[in-house]
């Protein structure tokens, strides 16, 4: 015997958390950014430290922005098939894929002042930013799992979505190993040219 049930004001409710979890990544995401390239370090080659570790935040959020569209289709997709066989109306999710605005970094006035403890101190700021994202995910999926909703498509749809999940939370770490990667290789290069 095959029991299907979908309980709407659970898959509601899950929509609207699913949304207010996928605003705040982007949230997050720009809030990486902007970190990223307002971290306190001045000298001529700060402002091409900012520009490139902003720009690898927002090419994470660009990727990240990918999954998140996937997650969504695959919801979307399985609950448009429960709402055409048993009524209702399937679950959208917007997913804001526009890139992450990267800010202005202002030239420097020539001056050089380069105190390692900012870069330094980016490294848990963007540590705090990933796995705030990661958090988001791993919320989202959980949310899906508890939804009160039985059948084969909300299977299908858990199975895609962890997937996606992985994908992304996997993409974040790498992210997450990659800028901290650079500003590391940053300070290395501050400090050997101290000596």
């Amino acid at each position: 015997m095959t029991v299907i049930r979908v309980n709407p004001d659970s898959v509601r409710q899950y929509a609207s958390a699913a949304q207010q979890q996928f605003d705040a990544i982007r949230v997050e995401l720009q809030g990486l950014v902007n970190d990223a390239t307002t971290v306190r370090y001045f000298g001529p080659n700060s402002v091409d430290f900012k520009n490139h570790c902003g720009q690898m935040a927002s090419d994470f959020g660009r990727r990240l922005a990918q999954d998140l569209g996937q997650i969504a289709e695959a919801v979307r997709s399985s609950t448009t098939a429960i709402a055409t066989s048993l009524g209702g109306a399937p679950i959208s999710m917007s997913v804001n894929g526009a890139p992450i605005p990267l800010p202005t970094v202002p030239a420097g006035d020539g001056s050089v002042e380069i105190d390692t403890s900012g870069l330094e101190g980016l490294k848990p700021v963007v540590a705090r930013h990933i796995d705030a994202i990661s958090t988001q995910i791993d919320a989202h999926l959980r949310n899906l799992q508890n939804t009160d909703w039985q059948g084969q498509a909300k299977e299908t749809a858990v199975t895609a979505v962890s997937g996606f999940s992985n994908a992304a939370k996997n993409l974040a770490s790498d992210a997450r190993t990659s800028i901290t990667s650079y500003i590391d290789k940053q300070i290395n290069l501050v400090l050997a040219g101290d000596r």
